[in-house]
Formats: structure tokens, C-alpha cells, sequence
């Protein structure tokens, strides 16, 4: 199944894909929060996406952030238009990893924000790995 990440941002909104196997994911583009369903929609015809996961930005005691209001808007506007089942991923401290990775390559790090939630969920999704 091939699921579509996503980095929700009041200026900008990162997105990423996995692979059909749901075992790597890979940072897509990085589009202005304005364009943030237009570009989803077209990505999720284009490439045959079949589920998407939001970042849903928490507290450090687990409450749900201010800005996670905007996540499940999105969330709920793409399962309704789309009909694609969607998923959201704790995002804590995706931020920080990301713009530290971003910096090495010098541009916005949303992007790879969005391929660490879209990561942590196939992790998660597939389960432990056992040692044989």
C-alpha cells in the first residue's frame, strides 16, 4: 500500500511517499500550506496513494497542540473529498531532526519532516523486527 506523508505548517506543508512494500519512505516536495490539498490530491491520483499520515503536533504530556486542529482539518477534508483512510503520527521532535538535516542540504526541511512521520508509522505498522 502506498501512503503519502504529510508535514502540516501554516507557511509551508512537507510531504513524503513510501515505496508500494510500505518500508522506506522518501521525502516527495515541499508546498506552500495554501496549495497543501490541491498538491495532495494530484499526488494521490498521480502515484496511486492509497492512504495519507498527518503529524499531529502534541505537548510533551500528550496533549494535543494548537496547531493539531489544523492537521485534523486537513485530515478530515482529505478522507471526505479523497475518500483515502487517514492515519496521524505524534510529530514531536520530527521538527528538530528535520531542520537539522535540512540544513545540511540548505533548504526547507518540511519535506523531511514528513518522511520521518511517514517512517515512524511504517515502523510502527510493521511491528518489531525478530531476530532469527
Amino acid at each position: 500500500m502506498r501512503w503519502l506523508g504529510v508535514d502540516p505548517g501554516g507557511v509551508r506543508v512537507g510531504l513524503a511517499i513510501c515505496d508500494p512494500d510500505e518500508r522506506i519512505a522518501v521525502p516527495l516536495e515541499v508546498v506552500p500550506a495554501s496549495a497543501a490539498f490541491p498538491a495532495i490530491r494530484a499526488i494521490a491520483a498521480r502515484d496511486g496513494v492509497e492512504g495519507v499520515v498527518i503529524g499531529l503536533a502534541r505537548t510533551p504530556l500528550g496533549a494535543e497542540e494548537e496547531s493539531a486542529q489544523r492537521s485534523r482539518h486537513l485530515g478530515d477534508r482529505i478522507a471526505r473529498t479523497l475518500g483515502l483512510p487517514v492515519e496521524y503520527v505524534d510529530e514531536m521532535l520530527t521538527s528538530v531532526t528535520a531542520d537539522r538535516l535540512g540544513a545540511r542540504r540548505g533548504g526547507p526541511s518540511d519535506d523531511i519532516a514528513a518522511t520521518l512521520i511517514l517512517q515512524q508509522f511504517l515502523d510502527e505498522r510493521r511491528g518489531p523486527i525478530s531476530a532469527s
